[in-house]
């Protein structure tokens, strides 16, 4: 016969957090919705795009995601060199590059009037004139912490939004939140303080809610993929109703704000679909465009979405 079991507290052993954890996740089926759940409020099916094209090697990284000033035609960088890729909207097909500056970490390119604009993480912004071929630099004087993600042209204002998804330490008020800055084209200069703030927990409310078992474990580590994690890493304005779309790879959503700079909505992104969303544009019938890294053992690919009548 066996002898009894006798339960045990190990004196230096993590029992404590585990039971704790345990009584924290106890009450919580695991419903979480299917990586493809459909949204069901934004005008597109993040979970069914209307076309995906698989990128070639050199754009495996590929990270902002524009349309050319003509409207003809992607732009794309990586973040690895500094190359505009052109490529077909209805093909995917590389159509030529343009080569405007040394390599670096290039995560953003838009475009403005007939120029078109690159942004480093450190904000360091160039400004490409395709016509003459001139380049012109500008730093801005943000900082590699700050970790410029996406580059939007605010037409109304005649400026530049950069999205940092690193945090502002600059403001105690907004501590451990995201913000945007505006580069001003007319004097060529940063605004002193953000002109957006995101509040991650506005964000966190606003997304679907999950209360599945992995969605769980996920804010009690308080991991990258946490509810109200949201790591900004493009946005752009669409034509048809003015707002802006700002996509995180860091916590896998999607945000809407109104011009004003209100978020009026917030989902996630299907991780079914994209692995890694780095870049977003529209086209002038309000297609929406989304890049995504190919991480290291996949493809990059840009997904398009057309809008949908609600």
């Amino acid at each position: 016969m066996s002898a009894p079991f006798r339960f045990r507290f190990l004196p230096h052993s993590n029992v404590l957090p585990a039971v704790l954890l345990l009584v924290y996740l106890s009450g919580c089926t695991d419903n979480t919705p299917p990586v493809n759940a459909p949204a069901t409020t934004l005008p597109y099916r993040l979970d069914k795009p209307d076309t995906v094209f698989v990128l070639p090697q050199r754009l495996k990284e590929i990270s902002g995601l524009s349309m050319s000033p003509d409207g003809r035609h992607l732009l794309a960088v990586n973040d690895e060199e500094g190359l505009i890729y052109y490529i077909d909207p209805e093909t995917g097909v590389i159509h030529s590059t343009f080569h405007f500056g040394e390599a670096g970490d290039y995560e953003g390119v838009e475009t403005a009037g007939g120029d078109i604009y690159a942004v480093k993480s450190n904000g360091v912004l160039s400004r490409i004139m395709p016509d003459s071929g001139k380049v012109e630099t500008y730093p801005t004087g943000l900082k590699k912490s700050n970790d410029v993600e996406g580059l939007a042209f605010d037409a109304a204002n005649n400026r530049l939004l950069l999205a940092c998804k690193g945090k502002d330490g600059k403001n105690p008020a907004i501590k451990g939140e995201r913000v945007i800055y505006a580069f001003d084209l007319s004097g060529k200069r940063l605004s002193e303080t953000p002109v957006i703030t995101l509040h991650l927990a506005e964000i966190g409310r606003l997304k679907k809610p999950v209360s599945g078992f992995s969605q769980k474990l996920n804010d009690f580590f308080s991991t990258d993929q946490k509810t109200d994690a949201f790591g900004p890493s493009g946005l752009a304005f669409c034509p048809i109703d003015g707002n802006l779309y700002i996509i995180a790879s860091m916590g896998k959503a999607i945000a809407v704000l109104q011009p004003d700079g209100k978020i009026i909505q917030a989902e996630w992104l299907p991780s079914g679909v994209f692995r890694q969303p780095e870049g977003i544009c529209f086209d002038r019938q309000g297609r929406m465009y989304i890049s995504s890294e190919g991480g290291k053992k996949g493809d990059g690919k840009i997904f398009r979405f057309s809008r949908q009548n609600h």
